[in-house]
Formats: structure tokens, C-alpha cells, sequence
């Protein structure tokens, strides 16, 4: 059976409107002889009855050409009332002009004064338009359970009586939700307590969410909070604790008041919620550029070719050893910005180990920015190869660094990680030796400046916790975690790109810029809030399980060193750590050193930690601490 459209049905309801339209015709027109003359027109009835049949066809046929009986009246707007009124303008324009056809033929019957027909205008377009919107209130009062309320329309408490929390009242009202009524609004705001939008209370206390969804019954909280004055992440703890479907209503442009609900996602819950950055440094420098980024596929690299693109760079050069996944962000980028990306972004498929195909590539596009993600970076795999690690990362990240020495690249940023500050895995003391190369360089030659981008764990990026315990939590569980006290930094890939770019647009040559992570997060209460945000409450209890740190894995991870320092700089959360400083001789030794290591076959990693000092074993950062405390094995979340 086919559902009805509107109030009556798709016909029905336009046989009801042409009719009211017909009889408001009519009646626009007596009253406007009325107020013509005062209430005391008994003599000109019989130009109103000849003249009836004019302005009704012509009134309704207008309005009828130009879609006014096409809209659903629960959705009538500002476009309703403007055919309306040019619906309206055209019929009584041709009643004038064709009553005065009419007078000049010697029918004078049918001739009013002018100012009549402008008064019938008038009346006619008051008469029609509150026709039209008394419909939509009355469907949106039925839809919200003023005449009536459907057993199996959902409850929505929207949390926020601000602009954001007004637009979203008005855009459940209006049906964009679905069968949906807003039953309250929460607001911390003493003055508002007691008031109304429109015919929803408001109630104060956001922190009496759960005493409100028993009260009222409510199926779904939506927190409609455009500009937080704190983070939201207590408050989403609180309203994900009580069962309800919870989303956050996200400004599109604070302007016109536009937006769209998403639902909660990990960032909300770990409190990393991006902020708007000036990037108008970003476009100076991005701007008309050669840019080329090596990782170009990878979270970071695809991410950072989505902004960079923003600032329109002359050239933009993918250059990846995985060709599935700059060929997947190529398309992603023309669907996005058309046929400009066939004249601005090339993929060249290569590893950073080969130095000839990288002089190939700088030769053919001379870049003038080359920004060095690709890296090897899954510690534990890495501590299965520390020959790859140093082939890739090391001397990998020396001959991308020689290229832009020999072919003139202006700018170099390398993005290092924190696991490279007192490394105890081999990934991170392959960073932090690529460090030293891009420190060392800087003051070895001063025609391409040459900084490094230090930070922590990414949300979402390839090999991180949270892709692995969200398919963990969908499939039931368990989510297996190394230790109960490890913690990590995170932000999200969005906000680090952002940063980096930030980072390089400011950078004058020999800078170690340390960008802030925030809070750092305790792993357990991560896998808790995943399993909060998706565990099916169907379903059993999701099981945390505690596996034992893996190798080369530390409990906590740092952004410095204790003999770094660091200063603020010009950019809110991007500071400048002071390495130590390294001679040129003593990174040729290191060089040197492990190209004879890896073709002697000895022990890299021994070899790695006589170069590099601080370069510790795990037990000697992690201590007792890194055993599982007896008889744990899992716990229920």
C-alpha cells in the first residue's frame, strides 16, 4: 500500500487547496471592495460578481502554473510565501488588465477602480499564506504530539538552548529527523530556566541527564552545543551511560545557523574535538607550490594532500611504494575538485631506498617543498626487522634528504613521531636517528632548509588501537590490550596534518618542532569508551583481556627529552624542542657504521644502541611496572 504524501494524500490535498483557493478569491475580492469604500458599497456588488470568475481563474491558474500546489504543506517556507505572492501578483494583474479589455470593448460592468485590485492583492496573499502555515503547524503540532502523540515517534532530548539548539528544535518540527518529537531542551543557563522554544521547555541542569530520560522517556539525546566553552567529554560520558542513541549537532556555517547531526565518535569521547586554524601563513607558503609529499597514501600523507589542495599548489607529487593507495586518493581527489587534479596531482610509484628513482622523480618535477612521511612505523614488526627499519627510515630518509640538497628544494619537513624521545624499540631509534640526519644537514649546507615534525599516535591512522578494538567490539569481543597502565597520546589525522602544515609555513631551517598532544589517555579507558560507543547492548558484555606488552613496547610514551627544552612559538600548540646538536663526522660514522652492520650481517639492533645512547632496553624504561599484576586477566566493560 502506497503511503500518503502531505496531510491528504498527493491529490487530495490539491482538490482541498484549489478549492480554499477559489472561495479566498472570492472573498479577497468583496473584502477589498469593502475596505474601499468604507465598509458602504451596496452598488458596486454586481462588478463583484461579474468580476469573480476572472480573478479566480486567473488567480488559481497562476498559482497552479508556477508549483504552489506541488509543495508539502508540513514544509512550507520562505520559497512557499514567494510563489505565493507572484502566484497572487499574476492573477490580479490579468483580472486588471483584462476588466479593462473588457471596459474598452463598452462592458463597464466589469471595471473596478484600480486601488480595489491592489487591495485584493494584498488580501489575497494575507488570506492564502496563512492558509498555507496554519497546515504547517498543524502537521508539525501532530508530528510532536500537541493533538496527539504516535506510539512510535521517538524522543529526543536536545541538550543546548543556544542558536545550534533552536535549529535543531526547528529541523526535528519540521520532519528532517524522521518520526520524531523533541520532548525537552537542557541548558545550564539560570535565565533560561523555565522558559520555552516554541512549545518545548527548558529544563536546567546538564547534569541531571539520566533523572530527564526516565522522566520524559526519551529514545535519543542530541547535544546541540556550537561553541563549548569546555570539553563536551564529560558530559557525552554522562549522556552515552544512560542507553540513549546520542549525536552531536556540528555547525556547517554559524552564518545562516546550518548544520547536521553525526553521531558520537572516539575523538568526542577522548575530548580531541578540532579546532578552526589560521592557516592563512599555510596558504602563503602551499600556494602556487611544487610539492612533493613520499607516503603520499599513507593516514598522514592522503591527509595532508586533501589540505594542501586547498591552497592550490602549481604541482602536487604523490610518490608512495604502495600504488593501491595513492591511486584510491587520486580518485578521491577528482571527484572532489574536478579536472584541475589531472594537471596538479602525479603519482609516481617508488621506494624511498631507491635513489635512483627518486632523482628520476625530483628531476622530472623539481618540487620546491618535499614534506618525508614515509617511514616504517609498526614497532612490532620492526622489531622482527631492524634491518628494514634502518633501510627504510634511515637511509631511506638520507637519500630523499640528499635529492632535495642536489635538485634545489627549498623546504624539507620530515614527520617524526614521539616514540623516537628515549626510544626502546627500533622503529623509534630509526627515527630518532633520522633526526639527527635532518639536524646534521641543516647545518651542513643552508639552501634547503630542513625541519623535523615530532608527535604522538593518530586516531584512525593504518595500524593504530582504534580500527583494531572497534572490529574487536563489533565481532563480540574480546578487545585485547597489552597492559592495564600503558597510556598514549592521540589527536586526530585531520588536526595533525593541520599542525604539520602549520609547522612547515613557519619553519626557518633547523627546528625540531614538538606539536601538543594534549592530555595523554590511558589505553584501558579507551578500549572502555569504544566498547561504550559500540558494543551491541544486545549483546553479552564486551571482555577486556590483558596479553602482556609486546616487544619493544614501553607503558607511556614522551614528547621530549629531559635535556630538550622547548619554546612557543607564533602557533598555539606547536613548540620548538633544543636536541642536542650532532657534527656532520659523527652522522657519517653513524651511516658508515650500519651499512657495514647490515652487510656483514651482524646484530642491528646492539649496533643501533652503541650509536645511539639512548637508545634503552623496555624493562629499563618500564621497570616492575611492566608486568601484568597477578591473576588479572580480563575484565568486563
Amino acid at each position: 500500500m502506497q503511503k500518503k504524501s502531505g496531510l491528504f494524500g498527493k491529490h487530495g490535498q490539491t482538490v482541498i487547496l484549489v478549492f480554499l483557493d477559489v472561495l479566498m478569491s472570492c472573498l479577497s475580492l468583496i473584502l477589498a471592495l469593502q475596505i474601499y469604500y468604507d465598509m458602504k458599497a451596496p452598488e458596486q456588488l454586481e462588478q463583484v460578481w461579474f468580476s469573480m470568475p476572472l480573478v479566480t481563474v486567473f488567480t488559481v491558474g497562476a498559482m497552479y502554473a508556477i508549483g504552489v500546489y506541488r509543495n508539502l504543506l508540513r514544509y512550507a517556507s520562505m520559497d512557499t510565501l514567494i510563489q505565493i505572492v507572484t502566484g497572487t501578483l499574476i492573477g490580479s494583474a490579468l483580472t486588471y488588465l483584462s476588466s479593462l479589455a473588457l471596459y474598452t470593448m463598452k462592458i463597464p460592468l466589469f471595471l473596478m477602480p484600480r486601488p480595489i485590485y491592489l487591495v485584493q492583492f494584498m488580501v489575497m496573499v494575507l488570506m492564502v499564506s496563512v492558509s498555507r502555515f496554519s497546515f504547517r503547524l498543524m502537521g508539525q503540532a501532530g508530528h510532536n504530539g500537541l493533538w496527539f502523540r504516535k506510539k512510535h515517534s521517538r524522543r529526543i532530548m536536545i541538550i543546548g538552548a543556544g542558536w545550534a539548539g533552536a535549529q535543531m528544535l526547528r529541523d526535528v518540527q519540521a520532519g528532517r529527523y524522521g518520526d520524531s518529537s523533541v520532548s525537552l531542551i537542557l541548558d545550564n543557563d539560570p535565565d533560561k530556566e523555565g522558559t520555552r522554544i516554541g512549545r518545548v521547555p527548558i529544563k536546567l541542569g546538564s547534569d541531571k541527564v539520566d533523572e530527564y530520560v526516565r522522566q520524559y522517556g526519551i529514545d535519543e539525546i542530541i547535544i546541540a552545543i556550537a561553541t563549548p566553552e569546555e570539553s563536551l567529554t564529560p558530559l557525552i560520558q554522562r549522556c552515552m551511560a544512560t542507553g540513549c542513541r546520542v549525536r552531536m549537532f556540528s555547525a556547517l556555517q554559524e552564518m545562516n545557523g546550518s548544520g547536521r547531526v553525526r553521531d558520537v565518535n572516539i575523538a568526542d569521547l577522548l575530548g580531541r574535538s578540532e579546532k578552526k586554524l589560521d592557516m592563512s601563513e599555510v596558504k602563503t607558503c602551499f600556494e602556487g607550490k611544487r610539492v612533493l609529499i613520499t607516503g603520499g597514501g599513507g593516514s598522514i600523507g592522503s591527509e595532508l594532500c586533501r589540505q594542501i589542495m586547498n591552497f592550490v599548489p602549481s604541482m602536487l607529487i604523490l610518490y608512495d611504494i604502495s600504488e593501491n593507495y595513492i591511486y584510491e586518493l587520486y580518485y578521491e581527489l577528482e571527484e572532489k575538485y574536478g579536472a584541475i587534479v589531472r594537471n596538479t596531482v602525479f603519482l609516481r610509484v617508488g621506494s624511498v631506498r631507491d635513489q635512483e628513482t627518486l632523482d628520476r622523480v625530483f628531476d622530472e618535477f623539481s618540487p620546491d617543498i618535499v614534506i618525508h612521511a614515509a617511514a616504517h612505523k609498526h614497532v612490532p614488526l620492526m622489531e622482527d626487522s631492524p634491518e628494514q627499519a634502518v633501510k627504510n627510515n634511515v637511509f631511506g630518509t638520507y637519500n630523499v634528504a640528499k635529492c632535495s640538497i642536489a635538485h634545489g628544494v627549498k623546504r624539507f619537513v620530515m614527520i617524526s613521531t614521539d616514540k623516537a624521545v628515549n626510544p626502546t624499540n627500533v622503529m623509534g631509534a630509526s627515527k630518532r636517528m633520522a633526526e639527527i640526519i635532518i639536524e646534521a644537514l641543516q647545518k651542513q649546507q643552508s639552501a634547503t632548509q630542513f625541519t623535523a615534525v615530532r608527535f604522538g599516535n593518530v586516531l584512525g591512522s593504518h595500524g593504530s588501537v582504534v580500527p583494531k578494538f572497534k572490529s574487536q567490539i563489533e565481532a563480540g569481543g574480546p578487545v585485547t590490550l597489552t597492559h592495564p597502565e600503558i597510556i598514549r597520546y592521540f589527536m586526530t589525522i585531520p588536526e595533525a596534518a593541520s599542525l604539520v602544515l602549520q609547522a612547515a609555513s613557519i619553519a626557518r631551517g633547523g627546528e625540531l618542532f614538538i606539536l601538543d598532544m594534549g592530555q595523554p589517555v590511558r589505553i584501558r579507558e579507551l578500549a572502555e569508551r569504544m566498547i561504550q560507543l559500540y558494543a551491541d547492548p544486545l549483546m553479552p558484555p564486551v571482555e577486556i583481556v590483558y596479553t602482556g606488552l609486546r616487544p619493544g613496547e614501553k607503558l607511556y610514551e614522551e614528547l621530549l627529552r629531559d635535556e630538550e627544552n622547548s619554546t612557543a612559538t607564533s602557533k598555539e600548540k606547536i613548540f620548538i624542542a633544543k636536541p642536542e646538536q650532532f657534527d656532520w663526522s659523527e652522522v657519517e660514522h653513524m651511516l658508515t657504521t650500519l651499512k657495514r652492520c647490515m652487510d656483514e650481517g651482524g646484530d642491528m639492533r646492539q649496533c643501533m644502541r652503541d650509536l645511539l645512547p639512548s637508545f634503552k632496553a623496555p624493562e629499563e624504561i618500564n621497570g616492575d611496572k611492566g608486568e601484568l599484576p597477578g591473576n588479572v586477566n580480563g575484565v568486563s566493560a
